[in-house]
């Protein structure tokens, strides 16, 4: 209900009521999801710059000279009108006061520009919270992320998530989730594997010395002895989760490796875990595609 929210918005504003950054986020991802980012883009510049500069946002571009609040307001309305949103910005944010924006304003935003496929716009968002005194949290990687191989660009992705880990900031689960997910829909199922397991080193509850051990069997003779060890490990830790596995089986399936997606499936099936219909279906698809749809394997109406 975006439009009634936007009129709710309108009047807490005329009625002189202090409108706080949660408030603007709420509207500003409410506009997004409403696929009206040029919208949700003039929000985030009103609060990014104050009251006195919130004049009405179109597209953007032009000379950055000005002298004063008057002939800012006219340059940045010849770079609305140009198509120049990122530069009009850049210039009011220059001559603006303190910064009201937090890291979920970006996010939200960040997130937008890439599911509008829009990832320069993306990135420059990215670099720039960051020249703000902002610290990008794990959504905004696992979003820049996801992004950059949704253009082809796997070299910068893994470039931001090494960025990521030399700040300091320890990788979630939900980003090497975002890596290993696109990794094997480009059929590099050997590599989302290995960052599973990077992942697993990564975690308190893990004996690396063990994981290391089993890396060395990956995708060999061995492999259900593998996922197997790797269950007992979850299980032991008290910290079991599905989704990698799914992805894993998924990816192997895309690959064309179906005899060791099965294999993933069987251990998984002996450990009483139930998966998925996705992964049910593609195993179903790939079993069919080399003509084994009578495979007595285990029962798939099970799950």
């Amino acid at each position: 209900m975006v439009v009634e929210a936007k009129e709710l918005f309108n009047r807490m504003e005329k009625l002189g009521c202090e409108l706080s950054i949660v408030t603007f986020n709420a509207l500003i991802n409410g506009l997004c999801k409403a696929k009206n980012l040029e919208e949700a883009m003039n929000l985030f510049y009103k609060m990014d710059v104050g009251r006195k500069y919130s004049f009405r946002f179109s597209l953007s571009q032009g000379s950055c000279q000005v002298s004063d609040g008057a002939s800012l307001q006219k340059k940045v309305k010849e770079m609305c009108e140009a198509g120049q949103i990122l530069k009009a910005y850049k210039l009011i944010t220059d001559h603006a006061g303190d910064l009201r924006l937090d890291i979920i304003s970006y996010n939200i935003l960040i997130n937008a520009f890439c599911l509008d496929r829009e990832f320069n716009a993306a990135y420059n968002l990215f670099e720039e919270l960051q020249k703000k005194g902002l610290s990008p949290d794990s959504v905004t990687y696992g979003t820049i992320i996801k992004g950059l191989f949704i253009v082809d660009r796997e070299d910068d992705a893994f470039k931001v998530f090494q960025r990521m880990q030399k700040t300091g900031s320890e990788p979630t689960l939900s980003v090497y989730r975002t890596l290993m997910t696109c990794l094997c829909r480009k059929s590099k199922v050997s590599r989302a594997f290995t960052l599973y397991l990077e992942y697993l080193k990564s975690l308190p509850s893990r004996d690396n010395d063990s994981i290391s051990t089993l890396e060395k069997y990956l995708f060999g003779e061995k492999l259900e002895q593998v996922i197997r060890s790797l269950l007992e490990v979850d299980f032991k830790a008290r910290d079991f989760k599905l989704v990698p596995y799914t992805i894993l089986l998924i990816g192997l399936c895309q690959a064309g490796k179906v005899s060791e997606a099965l294999i993933i499936f069987s251990v998984l099936d002996e450990f009483n875990i139930k998966i998925n219909a996705t992964s049910c279906v593609h195993l179903i698809r790939s079993l069919c595609k080399e003509q084994r749809c009578h495979t007595p394997i285990f029962d798939l109406r099970s799950h």
